[in-house]
Protein backbone atom coordinates (compact mmCIF):
# COMPACT_ATOMS: atom_id res chain seq x y z
CA UNK A 1 0.00 0.00 0.00
CA UNK A 2 1.23 2.92 -1.28
CA UNK A 3 1.15 6.44 0.88
CA UNK A 4 0.17 9.84 -0.75
CA UNK A 5 2.25 12.84 0.20
CA UNK A 6 3.34 12.19 3.65
CA UNK A 7 5.27 9.33 5.73
CA UNK A 8 3.68 7.19 8.26
CA UNK A 9 5.24 8.78 10.75
CA UNK A 10 3.84 11.99 10.02
CA UNK A 11 0.41 10.18 9.67
CA UNK A 12 0.67 8.87 13.03
CA UNK A 13 1.30 12.50 14.39
CA UNK A 14 -1.48 13.38 12.98
CA UNK A 15 -3.60 11.16 14.56
CA UNK A 16 -2.19 11.72 17.96
CA UNK A 17 -2.63 15.72 17.47
CA UNK A 18 -5.95 14.89 16.89
CA UNK A 19 -6.69 11.90 19.12
CA UNK A 20 -5.12 12.58 22.37
CA UNK A 21 -6.41 9.88 24.52
CA UNK A 22 -4.42 7.99 21.98
CA UNK A 23 -0.82 7.91 23.75
CA UNK A 24 -0.55 8.42 26.25
CA UNK A 25 -4.11 7.00 27.31
CA UNK A 26 -5.48 7.55 30.70
CA UNK A 27 -8.29 4.98 29.76
CA UNK A 28 -7.71 1.39 30.29
CA UNK A 29 -8.74 -1.00 27.47
CA UNK A 30 -11.76 -2.71 27.35
CA UNK A 31 -11.61 -6.22 27.36
CA UNK A 32 -14.73 -6.64 26.23
CA UNK A 33 -14.19 -5.52 23.02
CA UNK A 34 -12.29 -9.08 21.09
CA UNK A 35 -10.51 -6.91 17.88
CA UNK A 36 -7.07 -4.99 18.96
CA UNK A 37 -8.76 -2.41 16.48
CA UNK A 38 -11.81 -1.46 17.91
CA UNK A 39 -10.52 -1.80 21.18
CA UNK A 40 -7.55 1.01 19.97
CA UNK A 41 -10.40 3.13 18.30
CA UNK A 42 -12.57 2.91 21.62
CA UNK A 43 -9.81 3.61 23.56
CA UNK A 44 -8.78 6.42 21.63
CA UNK A 45 -12.41 8.02 22.28
CA UNK A 46 -13.57 7.49 18.57
CA UNK A 47 -16.81 5.21 20.05
CA UNK A 48 -17.89 7.71 22.98
CA UNK A 49 -20.87 9.36 21.16
CA UNK A 50 -22.01 5.67 21.19
CA UNK A 51 -23.07 5.06 24.22
CA UNK A 52 -24.89 6.75 27.10
CA UNK A 53 -24.27 5.10 30.25
CA UNK A 54 -24.48 1.23 31.07
CA UNK A 55 -25.29 -0.73 27.79
CA UNK A 56 -24.08 -2.19 24.63
CA UNK A 57 -21.73 -0.07 22.58
CA UNK A 58 -23.73 0.34 18.96
CA UNK A 59 -21.19 1.40 16.25
CA UNK A 60 -22.99 2.05 12.46
CA UNK A 61 -20.77 0.44 9.94
CA UNK A 62 -20.64 4.20 7.98
CA UNK A 63 -18.73 5.35 11.10
CA UNK A 64 -16.45 2.11 11.41
CA UNK A 65 -15.30 2.09 7.79
CA UNK A 66 -14.79 5.95 8.16
CA UNK A 67 -12.78 5.58 11.17
CA UNK A 68 -10.73 2.98 10.23
CA UNK A 69 -9.61 4.58 6.51
CA UNK A 70 -8.31 7.22 8.64
CA UNK A 71 -6.22 5.09 10.69
CA UNK A 72 -5.15 3.30 7.81
CA UNK A 73 -7.23 0.70 6.47
CA UNK A 74 -8.93 0.71 2.91
CA UNK A 75 -13.02 0.71 3.00
CA UNK A 76 -12.74 -2.08 0.77
CA UNK A 77 -10.94 -4.35 3.48
CA UNK A 78 -12.72 -2.85 7.11
CA UNK A 79 -15.84 -1.71 5.22
CA UNK A 80 -16.70 -5.24 3.91
CA UNK A 81 -15.52 -6.55 7.66
CA UNK A 82 -17.69 -4.48 9.29
CA UNK A 83 -20.99 -5.30 7.73
CA UNK A 84 -20.33 -8.70 7.67
CA UNK A 85 -20.25 -8.46 11.42
CA UNK A 86 -23.28 -6.41 11.41
CA UNK A 87 -25.55 -9.22 9.27
CA UNK A 88 -24.06 -11.64 11.55
CA UNK A 89 -24.84 -9.83 14.50
CA UNK A 90 -28.49 -9.32 13.44
CA UNK A 91 -29.11 -13.00 12.66
CA UNK A 92 -28.28 -13.86 16.36
CA UNK A 93 -30.03 -10.99 17.58
CA UNK A 94 -27.04 -8.95 19.58
CA UNK A 95 -27.33 -5.67 17.09
CA UNK A 96 -29.64 -4.03 14.95
CA UNK A 97 -28.76 -3.72 10.76
CA UNK A 98 -26.27 -1.24 9.98
CA UNK A 99 -25.23 -1.28 13.45
CA UNK A 100 -22.31 -3.45 15.06
CA UNK A 101 -22.33 -3.92 18.93
CA UNK A 102 -18.02 -4.29 19.50
CA UNK A 103 -18.53 -6.09 22.86
CA UNK A 104 -20.15 -8.75 21.22
CA UNK A 105 -18.31 -9.33 18.38
CA UNK A 106 -18.09 -12.91 19.35
CA UNK A 107 -21.80 -13.47 18.31
CA UNK A 108 -21.42 -12.24 14.87
CA UNK A 109 -22.89 -15.38 12.94
CA UNK A 110 -20.29 -16.57 9.98
CA UNK A 111 -17.43 -13.91 11.52
CA UNK A 112 -16.66 -14.59 14.86
CA UNK A 113 -13.78 -17.55 14.95
CA UNK A 114 -11.66 -18.95 17.78
CA UNK A 115 -8.32 -19.43 17.72
CA UNK A 116 -7.93 -15.54 18.83
CA UNK A 117 -4.23 -13.97 19.35
CA UNK A 118 -5.99 -12.83 22.21
CA UNK A 119 -8.73 -14.47 23.63
CA UNK A 120 -8.80 -17.92 24.58
CA UNK A 121 -10.96 -20.84 22.77
CA UNK A 122 -15.06 -19.21 23.04
CA UNK A 123 -13.66 -16.53 25.40
CA UNK A 124 -15.82 -13.17 24.98
CA UNK A 125 -12.90 -11.23 26.69
CA UNK A 126 -9.68 -10.65 26.32
CA UNK A 127 -7.31 -13.04 28.38
CA UNK A 128 -3.92 -12.02 29.67
CA UNK A 129 -2.18 -15.12 30.03
CA UNK A 130 -3.37 -16.13 26.52
CA UNK A 131 -2.14 -12.66 24.84
CA UNK A 132 1.05 -13.42 27.08
CA UNK A 133 1.56 -16.92 25.21
CA UNK A 134 0.53 -15.27 21.92
CA UNK A 135 3.06 -12.69 22.08
CA UNK A 136 6.01 -15.17 23.45
CA UNK A 137 5.70 -17.15 20.30
CA UNK A 138 5.85 -14.12 17.65
CA UNK A 139 8.83 -12.87 20.23
CA UNK A 140 10.31 -16.42 19.40
CA UNK A 141 10.25 -15.78 15.69
CA UNK A 142 11.22 -12.05 15.57
CA UNK A 143 14.68 -11.37 13.41
CA UNK A 144 17.77 -10.12 15.14
CA UNK A 145 16.03 -6.72 14.18
CA UNK A 146 12.92 -7.21 15.96
CA UNK A 147 11.37 -7.79 12.49
CA UNK A 148 8.05 -10.13 11.89
CA UNK A 149 7.17 -11.20 8.10
CA UNK A 150 3.80 -12.20 7.51
CA UNK A 151 4.12 -15.66 7.70
CA UNK A 152 4.80 -15.45 11.38
CA UNK A 153 2.21 -14.07 11.77
CA UNK A 154 0.48 -17.19 10.16
CA UNK A 155 2.50 -19.61 11.46
CA UNK A 156 1.86 -18.18 15.15
CA UNK A 157 -2.17 -18.40 14.40
CA UNK A 158 -2.58 -21.63 12.86
CA UNK A 159 -0.55 -23.07 16.02
CA UNK A 160 -3.07 -21.85 18.38
CA UNK A 161 -5.63 -23.42 15.90
CA UNK A 162 -3.80 -26.61 15.79
CA UNK A 163 -3.72 -26.53 19.80
CA UNK A 164 -7.32 -25.52 20.09
CA UNK A 165 -8.33 -28.39 17.64
CA UNK A 166 -10.30 -25.52 15.56
CA UNK A 167 -10.07 -24.39 11.66
CA UNK A 168 -8.49 -21.41 10.74
CA UNK A 169 -11.43 -19.85 8.93
CA UNK A 170 -11.86 -16.98 6.23
CA UNK A 171 -12.35 -14.54 8.94
CA UNK A 172 -9.26 -15.50 11.17
CA UNK A 173 -6.97 -15.35 8.29
CA UNK A 174 -8.35 -11.58 7.05
CA UNK A 175 -7.79 -10.81 10.51
CA UNK A 176 -3.57 -11.72 9.82
CA UNK A 177 -3.67 -9.65 6.79
CA UNK A 178 -5.30 -6.69 8.00
CA UNK A 179 -2.75 -6.58 10.97
CA UNK A 180 0.37 -7.31 9.00
CA UNK A 181 -0.98 -4.10 6.53
CA UNK A 182 -2.01 -1.91 9.25
CA UNK A 183 1.24 -2.16 10.53
CA UNK A 184 2.87 -1.33 7.94
CA UNK A 185 4.15 -4.63 6.05
CA UNK A 186 3.01 -3.96 2.74
CA UNK A 187 5.14 -0.98 2.57
CA UNK A 188 7.97 -2.24 4.69
CA UNK A 189 8.19 -5.88 3.54
CA UNK A 190 8.20 -6.58 7.30
CA UNK A 191 6.21 -4.89 10.47
CA UNK A 192 7.87 -4.69 14.32
CA UNK A 193 7.30 -6.83 17.05
CA UNK A 194 7.10 -3.79 19.36
CA UNK A 195 4.27 -2.70 16.90
CA UNK A 196 2.67 -6.14 17.48
CA UNK A 197 2.85 -6.14 21.11
CA UNK A 198 1.83 -2.30 21.43
CA UNK A 199 -1.64 -3.09 19.26
CA UNK A 200 -3.00 -6.01 20.85
CA UNK A 201 -1.90 -4.17 24.25
CA UNK A 202 -4.73 -1.15 22.11
CA UNK A 203 -1.89 1.14 21.78
CA UNK A 204 -1.50 2.94 18.90
CA UNK A 205 2.22 1.41 17.02
CA UNK A 206 4.59 3.43 16.05
CA UNK A 207 4.73 2.56 12.78
CA UNK A 208 1.45 2.24 11.20
CA UNK A 209 0.07 2.23 7.14
CA UNK A 210 -0.33 6.13 6.24
CA UNK A 211 -4.11 6.07 5.01
CA UNK A 212 -4.13 7.25 0.91
CA UNK A 213 -7.51 8.62 0.34
CA UNK A 214 -9.09 5.01 -0.84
Amino acid sequence: MSSIGYSSDESRAALVSKYPDLEPSARAENPNILCPFHRLLERAGLYDMNTDGPGPILVSVLKITKAAKEFGCSIAQCGFVATAVSGGQVATLTSTFANVNIESLHTALGVAHDCGLTFAKGGSTVNDAHRARTLAALASLQDAEGHLQYEDLVTVKESICAEQGVKNVFAGKTEMKLIYSFLGGKERGFIDYADVERFLHAELPLTIDAPDGR
